[in-house]
Formats: C-alpha cells, sequence, structure tokens
C-alpha cells in the first residue's frame, strides 16, 4: 500500500493529479500550437432605400443601395393605380465600380394617391431575376 503525507485525503490527491495532467498539456498545446481553423469573413449585406417615401404624383423618386457586386445588373419596379388601370414603371441599371445603385423611377400624374411598394430584384434579365426587397413609398395627390 502506498503511503502518502499524514492529513492528505482521496479527493485532494486526486485534485493534485488532476492538476499535474492539465499543467502537462498546456504544456503540449504551448509547443505544438494549437491553431484554430480560418474564421469566415463577413460580407456586408446590401444596403438599399427609397431616398424619400412620401412623393407626388407626376414627381419621381431615387432608390439608393450600395455593397452590390461591381456591374451587378438590379432592377427596380413601381406597380401603381390609375383610375381605369393598373400599370407599372420598370428600369434596371448596373452597379458601379463600388458596388452603388441610384436608379431614378418617375412617378405619372394619373397614379392614385395611396400606399405602394417598390421592387428590387437582381438578375441578368426579366426572366432569371430575383427579387431581393421591397420597400414601401406613399403617393399624395398634386397639390
Amino acid at each position: 500500500m502506498k503511503r502518502h503525507p499524514k492529513g492528505t485525503t482521496l479527493l485532494t490527491r486526486s485534485l493534485i493529479g488532476i492538476g499535474a495532467t492539465l499543467v502537462a498539456l498546456l504544456a503540449v498545446a504551448s509547443v505544438v500550437g494549437c491553431q484554430q481553423p480560418p474564421q469566415p469573413v463577413a460580407k456586408p449585406s446590401l444596403a438599399i432605400m427609397v431616398e424619400s417615401n412620401i412623393v407626388e404624383a407626376g414627381s419621381s423618386f431615387m432608390v439608393s443601395g450600395s455593397n452590390f457586386k461591381p456591374n451587378q445588373k438590379v432592377w427596380v419596379y413601381f406597380e401603381y393605380r390609375a383610375s381605369d388601370r393598373t400599370e407599372g414603371v420598370a428600369t434596371s441599371c448596373e452597379a458601379d465600380e463600388d458596388g452603388s445603385i441610384h436608379p431614378t423611377i418617375p412617378i405619372p400624374e394619373d397614379v392614385l394617391p395611396g400606399d405602394y411598394e417598390v421592387e428590387i430584384f437582381i438578375g441578368k434579365n426579366v426572366y432569371d431575376r430575383k427579387l431581393i426587397a421591397a420597400l414601401p413609398i406613399h403617393v399624395q395627390a398634386v397639390k
């Protein structure tokens, strides 16, 4: 039977053994070098807004956006109601080298006042575009 110093308990001896094991593991880790896998760099998310979301019939509004890929095709669509029909105004643009867009959308004079949405899409053409945002806009009557 192994002799231990007087007054030590089994718990004390176990803690001393665990501590020695941890010191040894830390020494090995510092020599070997613990390498962490590379962390992904967060891509900035798209920022899109209507410059003024309260506009007057017969005027225009600008959509501003950033963090697009340079030369990425962006589509803007504004569907509105007139007294006798529903129509839409669409435009497209390419993001500049900084990834920014600033298309201007005309609002016809015969738009009925009310709340609408401006839809923003990305894609090479009308057939493969993908909706990325729908922004609110309020059209007021001509004063």
